[in-house]
């Protein structure tokens, strides 16, 4: 039976929609537009994989297992620490030794001198100590990304005297899927039965593509410790 332009106007549809995706996890304000996140780049559909390779919004992602938060790399220091407890982000300049205590858990570092965020996390290795990784958050890291910096970590403990060195490439993420890659821890630092506060690792962070001395600033920045 055919039905009126009137009769079919009045047809209803239903429609189930699971309420976690109307869920933001960057705000908590009401989906409706406009939505605030994202890009407002207007671009053709055959350039879109392009605009995505460079797109100053693309997301980077949290490592703690069941968040689900993603967001702009410059967002995520106020998300680690407000949402997860995470310590507040440690300033640094690029080629210039700086202290951090060895403590289990991630932190987040960021480059004054450009602004990029790098995450620090240390964990259990059984007998031989502690694991840890140095990481860039950069979202439109791809897998065969060649390393932006190299990383030198020392560790120095004034109670026993022990002393080691590692030098790496660092490896650049997005954290997709939550998580940290499983290969990514770098270097490896002893436990210590003396207070935590005369245990420290000293990192640098250099630009591949500048020169610079091997190792210098590290010994000059033990020198002025030990001095």
């Amino acid at each position: 039976m055919e039905q009126s332009a009137g009769q079919r106007s009045s047809v209803a549809t239903n429609a189930t929609v699971d309420l976690e995706v109307l869920d933001c996890t960057v705000c908590c304000h009401p989906l409706k537009p406009p939505v605030l996140q994202g890009s407002n780049a207007k671009r053709a559909y055959h350039d879109s994989d392009s605009h995505e390779d460079g797109c100053p919004h693309a997301p980077c992602f949290c490592p703690e297992p069941g968040c689900g938060f993603a967001g702009a790399t410059s967002s995520l220091p106020a998300h680690f620490t407000g949402g997860h407890g995470w310590p507040p982000a440690t300033e640094f300049r690029r080629a210039r030794a700086f202290d951090l205590q060895v403590q289990e858990g991630k932190r987040v570092l960021r480059d004054v001198d450009g602004g990029h965020l790098f995450l620090v996390d240390v964990a259990p290795a059984g007998p031989a100590g502690l694991a840890g990784a140095v990481l860039l958050l950069d979202p439109h890291a791809g897998a065969k990304a060649k390393p932006k910096f190299e990383c030198h970590v020392a560790f120095h403990c004034r109670a026993t005297g022990w002393r080691s060195s590692s030098e790496f490439p660092v490896r650049s993420t997005a954290l997709d899927g939550g998580s940290l890659p499983a290969d990514c821890y770098a270097f490896v630092v002893p436990r210590v039965a003396h207070p935590p506060a005369t245990a420290s690792i000293i990192v640098s962070v250099y630009d591949v593509s500048k020169k610079r001395p091997r190792n210098g600033d590290i010994r000059q920045h033990l020198k002025s410790r030990v001095n």
